[in-house]
């Protein structure tokens, strides 16, 4: 036990980074400040599972440099958009939530970043993020690779495979553009990022399926809207007064003759 100095209570001294909740005597589903439906910490998966996310996030990442349109952000203004981009979403990040302890929370705002820059940059974008609030906070850098997967390549799939599909089979315009794209996209992105963590945490043990299932009945729904709302809203102004910052904008596409 530890003495909380503020109040002088007792309060349960946090696991050892590094190790398990079972070797840190926390039973699954009851971690306090601990586990998290968006980015994992390290202690809460094994060793070797560690090891191979972080082999296929390298492959990805190493993917993304090989196929990436360089020449984008070689300029100083494109580069600023991007940083700027970039630190707008750390602070997203940062402003974490929590319908009950142990459980945090954060909109991801990654549909936008792929949708401006493309898959390759917004996974670039996710790599930088996870480093700064990795450092910040207590996830460890051995769940860099998990993380990567879950908080960026998983939306940036859904965003992409979304945008592929309306560009072949919904009219062009700025308005499917906005609300299928960018809003809805965002929420099936959040979605489908909480479903991966959710169901690799329940595969490590971290937390029964029922409580899993009751979690995503609360939060989930909000999460998504609010998303949503966000990557819709982003999108809405940049494509209004910065159409040249999107990448996946052309004017000859959603907006001459119509």
């Amino acid at each position: 036990m530890v003495v909380d100095r503020r109040g002088g209570r007792p309060r349960a001294e946090g696991p050892i980074p590094g190790t398990t909740p079972a070797a840190a005597g926390i039973q699954p589903g009851r971690g306090i400040g601990y586990s998290r439906l968006m980015d994992i910490p390290a202690g809460l998966l094994p060793g070797h599972f560690l090891w191979i996310t972080d082999l296929l996030a390298l492959l990805l990442l190493a993917l993304a440099a090989w196929t990436a349109p360089w020449s984008k952000i070689r300029d100083g203004a494109a580069l600023n958009v991007f940083l700027g981009s970039c630190v707008a979403v750390i602070v997203l990040w940062l402003l974490r939530g929590g319908i009950q302890r142990g459980l945090d929370v954060h909109l991801l705002g990654v549909t936008a970043l792929c949708l401006m820059f493309d898959w390759q940059f917004a996974l670039f974008a996710d790599l930088l993020i996870l480093g700064v609030t990795t450092w910040y906070g207590s996830a460890g850098g051995e769940a860099l690779g998990v993380n990567v997967l879950i908080t960026g390549a998983v939306p940036v799939f859904v965003t992409r495979v979304l945008l592929y599909v309306c560009q072949r089979r919904l009219p062009l315009n700025y308005f499917i553009y906005v609300f299928v794209n960018a809003f809805l996209g965002g929420a099936l992105s959040i979605l489908a990022a909480g479903l991966t963590a959710a169901g690799i945490q329940h595969l490590a043990g971290v937390r029964p399926a029922t409580e899993t299932f009751n979690n995503f009945l609360v939060i989930f729904p909000m999460l998504m809207f609010g998303e949503g709302f966000l990557n819709g809203g982003a999108m809405s102004l940049v494509v209004a007064y910065r159409p040249h910052w999107v990448a996946t904008f052309h004017d000859r596409w959603y907006l001459q003759g119509k």
